[in-house]
């Protein structure tokens, strides 16, 4: 009987919870935050070690003592966080001012850019039409230029090249007073030559021009107020294949060939591909002035 109470009472339960011991709660330095254990801790030393002393002393403890670091350290936190807040909302504003500022002077640089962008086409206009005049002006120098030199060239004023004909006269080989080439003599080749389509002519050097005058002084023919003696050489720029031809043709070249057959001059022509006449010397103009053709009318 008692052996089956005993076996009775080895019986599992099934179905039932078995409750567990309930655990002692966690110290306070456990479940209290890191921080507050530390200043806890070392608040809870300071305070002990000055009530022994005091009690060592036959003092009584005071409660303010133990309260009144805290209430400090507290008080001294609450004052940093106000700093803090207050040093922030300045900082903040100043922020915000030295935004707006840099904003507004981003809108100023970006106005002033669009300013110089504006000036900048307008000047690269202006460079593209004085580049498109400069060129124009350029054309008109150039062509005015060439027209010059031919006028020059044909005035006599400028030195030319080209091929033509060299003519040769001197007296007469019989040394005979009729013999002796005149100004009138030498003036009838040039008019022949001129005649046949020569476009520069020289005689000893001395180039011809439109005011030039061929004259006798003495036993000396002029040229220029320049004395020339014989042989007389006379150069003339023209087209090379026909101006001898064309020559024998004008009235003065036939009236040439007659004075030399007459007085027995010596004479010769002949082709020349490359001469090369100089330019005369240009006169200092005292009282003409050029005029304009469009502009003024000749008087009769």
């Amino acid at each position: 009987m008692h052996g089956r109470c005993a076996s009775s009472s080895r019986r599992p339960t099934r179905g039932r919870r078995v409750r567990m011991p309930e655990r002692a709660p966690l110290p306070a330095h456990v479940t209290m935050p890191l921080l507050d254990v530390v200043i806890r801790n070392s608040l809870d030393v300071d305070y002990q070690h000055v009530a022994e002393v005091r009690k060592a002393a036959g003092e009584p403890a005071s409660e303010g003592v133990r309260r009144w670091p805290a209430a400090a350290i507290v008080a001294v936190f609450g004052l940093l966080l106000v700093v803090a807040a207050v040093q922030t909302k300045a900082s903040a504003g100043a922020d915000a001012l030295a935004r707006d500022e840099l904003v507004h002077q981003i809108g100023l640089k970006r106005d002033g850019l669009r300013d110089a962008n504006r000036e900048i086409g307008d000047l690269q206009d202006e460079i593209t039409s004085l580049t498109t005049r400069q060129q124009s002006l350029t054309r008109t120098e150039n062509s005015l230029a060439a027209h010059n030199d031919d006028v020059g060239a044909v005035a006599g004023y400028h030195a030319v090249r080209g091929g033509g004909v060299k003519a040769s006269l001197d007296n007469s080989a019989d040394g005979s007073a009729d013999g002796v080439v005149r100004d009138e003599d030498l003036a009838t080749l040039v008019d022949g030559l001129w005649a046949a389509g020569a476009e520069a002519i020289s005689i000893n050097g001395i180039r011809l021009t439109v005011t030039t005058g061929i004259r006798t002084a003495g036993s000396a023919i002029l040229v220029h107020d320049r004395a020339l003696r014989p042989p007389y050489v006379v150069l003339a720029v023209g087209d090379v294949n026909s101006l001898q031809s064309r020559f024998v043709e004008t009235s003065s070249g036939v009236d040439f060939l007659g004075l030399r057959s007459r007085f027995g001059f010596v004479f010769s022509m002949n082709n020349q591909t490359n001469l090369r006449l100089p330019a005369a010397a240009r006169p200092d103009l005292v009282r003409a002035k050029p005029a304009d053709a469009k502009t003024e009318e000749v008087a009769p």
